[in-house]
């Protein structure tokens, strides 16, 4: 496995690919944007530019390898349906659960989410609560940083609420 590091708005990302793909990304590190690789293969080079263009508001979808390889059961389910969301559209963790014919399962589905090993990529933040509401995001500052990628792709949040 390799990875690398770069900066963003909502602070230090690290990549991290195999041999099939992205394999996880940590959000909001700390320390230094530096790369721990000395020479990051050209995957990790894709990576980082794609997401600085959605950063900065110009890229709408990634065209990235995903590494499943660690993801099974109920959470690949959940994450399927996930990364199916488009730019600029939510989800509930109730619509998530009846796409996977398990109405009564929400709570599970923000379990699975959160514990998502490609935020971004496979965007989690697009899902929110019945009622709008930002919760469960524990990438990076949390609900801060969800609510600034759903503004990112142009919803109003206010406080912790889509309206």
């Amino acid at each position: 496995m390799e990875s690398t590091r770069f900066g963003s708005p909502i602070g230090i990302v690290e990549v991290s690919c195999t041999a099939n793909g992205i394999s996880g990304i940590v959000l909001g590190l700390p320390g230094h944007a530096s790369s721990e690789s000395n020479l990051p293969n050209s995957l990790l080079m894709e990576a980082t530019r794609q997401m600085l263009q959605y950063f900065a508001g110009k890229r709408m979808n990634f065209d990235l390898p995903l590494d499943w390889n660690s993801i099974h059961g109920f959470q690949r389910d959940v994450l399927t349906v996930t990364a199916d969301i488009p730019f600029g559209h939510v989800l509930t963790y109730r619509q998530i659960a009846e796409k996977l014919g398990r109405p009564t399962a929400s709570r599970a589905v923000g379990g699975a989410l959160g514990r998502n090993p490609i935020p971004i990529l496979i965007p989690c933040h697009r899902v929110v609560a019945a009622d709008g509401s930002l919760c469960g995001y524990s990438a990076a500052d949390g609900i801060k940083t969800k609510a600034w990628l759903l503004s990112l792709e142009e919803h109003t949040v206010v406080g912790k609420k889509l309206v």
